[in-house]
């Protein structure tokens, strides 16, 4: 090997700083300074007061976490000022990083929870939520900023409860308030509060009632004749109630056929209907 390589070889690793700290034996700060912090993503939709957002996020993940700062384009245009160790980041570079350790949402928007519960993924922030779910990246989705007011019709409420109940199935974690000690000023309401034992309920409800209503619904065919064939099976409309006569006779064939289009054969008794 050429001598003179071998001398710049020498040369190079001796002045590395490391192996400098390394002979004299001071490799604490040097290990400390080589500590990298994983990487977290902030999607910022825009609200009056982004500044205390900024630092409440820094307060609560920032000694974890090398925070990058997604903002939309309300956001973009603002400007905030980001606390120290905070960076924006654009929406090419966000897209393009793949090694996402945490993804948080502070100011979660009405429209950012309905598409994040509908895998709609039509803007940067959306793709992004879309891709942490997929990857199972840890989320945590912010609901204080989400804007209702005691206004706000009930099933409007509701349908975003909805939405919330839908994001949490999919593993997304969902907080009134970014953490215990934020000192973030709450001029909206109290954020929505749905169990998922009460959103379930109030489903079962639903049904119930959509039940009771298709059944209403559905059409009552007396049939009068002694013989049911297939025949006239095939001039019922489907999905109706055949009412017969006791005693009636209802061939094999005509039953496949009920069966087939949905028709549901019920005796008729004498005092009434069954």
């Amino acid at each position: 090997m050429n001598e003179e390589l071998i001398k710049e070889i020498v040369s190079r690793i001796l002045s590395e700083p490391s192996f400098q700290a390394l002979l004299q034996g001071n490799t604490t700060g040097t290990l400390e300074n080589k500590v990298i912090k994983p990487a977290g993503i902030v999607l910022l939709n825009y609200v009056s007061d982004l500044e205390q957002v900024l630092r409440a996020v820094k307060l609560s993940y920032g000694a974890d976490y090398t925070l990058s700062v997604l903002p939309s384009d309300q956001v973009f245009v603002a400007k905030p000022t980001l606390p120290e160790g905070m960076s924006w980041i654009t929406p090419q570079d966000a897209l393009r990083k793949t090694t996402w350790q945490q993804i948080i949402i502070p100011t979660c928007s009405a429209n950012t929870l309905a598409k994040a519960a509908l895998g709609i993924r039509d803007n940067p922030i959306n793709e992004i939520i879309g891709r942490g779910i997929s990857q199972g990246i840890p989320t945590l989705l912010v609901i204080e900023y989400l804007g209702f007011t005691a206004q706000t019709p009930k099933a409007y409420k509701e349908l975003y409860e909805g939405y919330l109940l839908t994001v949490q199935s999919f593993g997304v974690s969902v907080s009134a308030t970014l953490s215990e000690e934020c000192t973030i000023n709450r001029k909206t309401n109290p954020p929505i509060r749905t169990s998922l034992n009460e959103q379930r309920s109030a489903n079962n409800r639903q049904k119930n009632i959509s039940d009771e209503q298709s059944e209403l619904a559905r059409n009552e065919i007396r049939f009068d004749k002694k013989f049911l064939g297939d025949k006239q099976v095939y001039g019922i409309p489907e999905g109706s109630i055949v009412l017969v006569k006791r005693g009636t006779v209802v061939s094999p064939l005509a039953r496949d056929t009920l069966k087939s289009r949905k028709i549901e054969l019920r005796q008729e008794m004498e005092e009434g209907r069954q």
